[in-house]
């Protein structure tokens, strides 16, 4: 099962098309958004007659939302109080209905418009249990404007749990992007579907808790949005993992060739074919300088090792090229790069290895590096997997890093679709993008991750998967890339994100697979 993630704009189109063309008022929608609100908040308030809570609103729908749930949480027996940012002359729509309801029910809502009325919230907040916040939504984009950053940082400095209802306010529904301030909510209640800002960074760090309500919105409105992001789940990995046949052999999974490594940079190859056999191919080589080929056969037990032509400096000689064609001949996929070091036999041999084979191909570290002319790839009768980190994407592109960072999910769609090529965009959040334009975004992996040698386990990860014939290359970069993430997850658990290794990695692993084929 796939998580689509949405826009601000999509998701207002599929608001508009359930209230406009389908029928479901929009007053019904936001009563059901606000009892699911409710639901949670009383999970954070432990005494009815004693628990007080604060609703903060805006003059728009979010706010609306927030109303709703004041009303409902007084009707409930807590003590809530309201403040609206800004002027309630100003509230439309369905937002003003509600508005309407707790002012004939004599329930207060107080303005908030100048920095002078800010001592009142701040009083208030010093005796409050909870905070509602339904300030902005998915509408703001850039800096906030008014009084609105003064009230966020009230509530921030409170230290009082948040609820924030669709989107922390201040958090950029499209990005991710706080330009200056936003609510650091402890819970984040999200209707229909995530929005891009609540799994993407800086973003996601402000959303706490997310938790994705079904407010009754029909899914073929849904469906017909024909949506192209997806979070990657456990039940998606475990829907793509391949499933081990009794009567099978170490030819069912695959013959995996990896062209690897150079004087200084035998961990490389070592951690790529350790993490290849964990996974489950069935015949792992490593093709190695000849001069660390008696290194390799040390580290590697359960790999074969072939030693190549090479030259003075312990990087692969042109020989070598003859030898790797050699070799492709009897091997289901070729995964090349990690380890090699950029020079230009690494560049002919890469590029000679785009033009003549058919096999597919994983491209990962110096093999990204010494790619010159990418329309090559679009030639390419097999199918190929980049795996580059934002600098590496930064050259292939001849954009900068800072831009990539910004525009991650644009840049991997169109790179993937011009040039026909699976894209892993590492990061964070690592960006897959595949030819047919559909994205995935992997919510896994941590920062005790970003050490050398995790992208090489990684590659060993897609390459041991795609070496099991019944693995397309979209399922085995998706399958891979959110187990290397949980086990790093489930690792830092013993280890701390200061202490993990890329070798841990792979020890964690199996721990991994059982999570996401607990009910398999």
């Amino acid at each position: 099962m796939k998580i689509k993630l949405v826009t601000a704009d999509q998701m207002k189109e599929i608001d508009r098309y359930s209230i406009e063309e389908i029928g479901i008022p929009g007053i019904v929608l936001m009563e059901r958004a606000a009892l699911e609100v409710k639901k949670v908040a009383e999970d954070y308030l432990s005494d009815l007659k004693k628990s007080k809570v604060i609703v903060l609103v805006g003059t728009g729908n979010n706010g609306g939302d927030g109303l709703a749930v004041a009303r409902m949480l007084q009707e409930a027996g807590y003590n809530v109080e309201v403040f609206i940012v800004g002027e309630k002359v100003k509230v439309t729509d369905d937002a003003k209905v509600n508005l309407n309801i707790l002012e004939k029910l004599k329930i207060e809502v107080k303005e908030i418009v100048m920095v002078e009325e800010l001592l009142d919230l701040k009083t208030r907040l010093d005796s409050s249990d909870l905070i509602i916040d339904a300030l902005l939504g998915t509408g703001i984009k850039g800096k906030l404007r008014g009084i609105y950053p003064e009230v966020i940082s009230i509530v921030n400095k409170s230290n009082l749990p948040v609820i924030s209802i669709d989107i922390p306010s201040g958090v950029e529904a499209d990005t991710g992007r706080v330009e200056d301030i936003a609510i650091q909510a402890k819970e984040t209640i999200t209707f229909a579907l995530p929005k891009l800002g609540t799994i993407l960074y800086p973003g996601a760090e402000y959303v706490g808790k997310l938790k994705i309500v079904d407010i009754g919105i029909p899914h073929q409105v849904i469906k017909q949005q024909n949506i192209d992001i997806s979070l990657i789940t456990d039940k998606l990995i475990n829907d793509l993992l391949p499933t081990r046949e009794k009567d099978s052999h170490k030819g069912t999974y695959g013959r995996l060739l990896l062209v690897a490594g150079s004087t200084g940079m035998t961990g490389a190859a070592t951690l790529s074919a350790q993490a290849s056999l964990k996974i489950g191919a069935g015949l792992v080589t490593v093709a190695i300088p000849k001069s660390l080929n008696s290194i390799l056969e040390n580290k590697l037990t359960e790999a074969m090792t072939y030693p190549l032509s090479e030259t003075e400096f312990g990087t692969l000689a042109i020989a070598a090229l003859e030898e790797i064609e050699k070799l492709i001949d009897n091997r289901d996929v070729l995964a090349i790069g990690p380890g090699l070091t950029a020079r230009d036999e690494i560049d002919y041999i890469v590029t000679s290895l785009l033009k003549k084979t058919d096999k597919t191909l994983v491209i990962d570290a110096d093999g990204l590096n010494v790619i010159n002319n990418l329309e090559i790839l679009k030639e390419r009768e097999g199918s190929t997997i980049l795996t580059p980190h934002p600098g590496e994407m930064s050259r292939l592109v001849n954009k900068s890093i800072k831009y990539i960072k910004k525009n991650s999910i644009k840049i991997a769609k169109e790179f993937s679709q011009e040039y026909g090529v699976v894209l892993l965009l590492k990061g964070a959040r690592t960006i897959i993008a595949t030819p047919k334009g559909n994205i995935y975004i992997n919510p896994t992996g941590n920062s005790g991750m970003a050490t050398g040698g995790s992208g090489d386990v990684l590659t060993g990860l897609i390459a041991g998967l795609l070496a099991q014939k019944n693995v397309d290359v979209r399922a085995a970069t998706i399958i891979a890339t959110y187990l290397h993430g949980l086990a790093g997850d489930l690792a830092v658990e013993d280890l701390t994100e200061y202490s993990l290794l890329p070798s841990n990695l792979i020890d964690y692993l199996p721990q991994a697979l059982k999570v996401v084929t607990s009910d398999k």
